[in-house]
């Protein structure tokens, strides 16, 4: 997650949905410029309780990059087409927030051991937007060890650059590498294939007005990274989805961006032991 101007934290109030039967107000840091939750599929106690298990279990722990355009949504749509003898549920940790800022916050621990999850993608590790300060990683390293306990993949999610930052990308993603070398995880490369994308095809917009959210298309993109990632199926090789609202011309260019870029980086060359 970012720091604007490198600040530790900003005086902006925002929603957390805790997770103990009803929703509480909880004031917190966040990135200023992060936007509403839209239609993000995030869990109540019943729904987590009452929804039959599936195949493939995704939970995403993050801020509003992690829900924006309803993210787990799209990732599930995308299973659903691809990993065509699978089923599949996916969902928005309750709350926005830093992975430090979630270690005692009483509802993300319990919203995974609420089901049976097969990957839980972990996002907003605190970084320099400068690149000239450091922050503990100590928080994500935990929460991957806690993701495992729990006999889930744990998902590093690196976040795409901000508009016309060309350094960015790149930067945060050998931070989440370096995490996932001291805990071993598997690192989505989210950061890289966006720079790929602006760089191929830069008549495509992949982020919100405010330069620093994702607009659909950019949320689509990093879809297909997920869906790689996840179901350990080229992305490239999946079909047309005419509900997703993109020409057939720009879905394939963007799976193929992602799955080329996965090629080069593999997500998980860490052994889970």
């Amino acid at each position: 997650m970012r720091l604007p101007f490198d600040s530790f934290c900003l005086n902006v109030s925002y929603l957390h949905y805790l997770l103990v039967g009803l929703l509480t107000l909880v004031v917190g840091c966040r990135d200023s410029s992060d936007g509403p939750i839209g239609s993000s599929n995030v869990p109540d106690l019943y729904s987590l309780e009452t929804t039959p298990a599936a195949d493939i279990e995704v939970l995403f722990i993050g801020n509003s990059h992690s829900s924006y355009n309803n993210l787990p949504g799209l990732v599930k749509t995308l299973i659903e087409h691809g990993a065509t003898d699978k089923s599949v549920n996916a969902f928005t940790a309750p709350g926005w927030g830093f992975l430090a800022d979630r270690v005692n916050d009483g509802f993300t621990y319990e919203t995974i051991q609420a089901r049976p999850w097969t990957h839980i993608s972990l996002q907003a590790q605190k970084y320099s937007t400068t690149g000239l300060y450091t922050y503990p990683t100590s928080a994500a390293e935990l929460w991957i060890r806690r993701v495992k306990e729990h006999n889930a993949i744990p998902i590093m999610f690196p976040e795409w650059p901000r508009k016309l930052n060309t350094e960015e990308g790149l930067r945060v993603h050998q931070l989440h590498m370096s995490i996932a070398a001291t805990e071993p995880a598997c690192v989505a490369p989210i950061g890289l294939t966006w720079d790929l994308a602006i760089s191929r095809y830069p008549h495509l917009e992949f982020h919100a007005t405010d330069g620093n959210h994702s607009n659909p298309r950019g949320t689509l993109l990093t879809a297909y990274v997920f869906y790689e990632v996840i179901t350990e199926q080229l992305a490239s090789e999946l079909p047309f989805i005419e509900s997703l609202n993109f020409s057939a011309e720009e879905q394939q260019l963007m799976r193929e961006t992602a799955s080329e870029v996965i090629v080069a980086n593999p997500p998980c060359p860490f052994p889970f032991n």
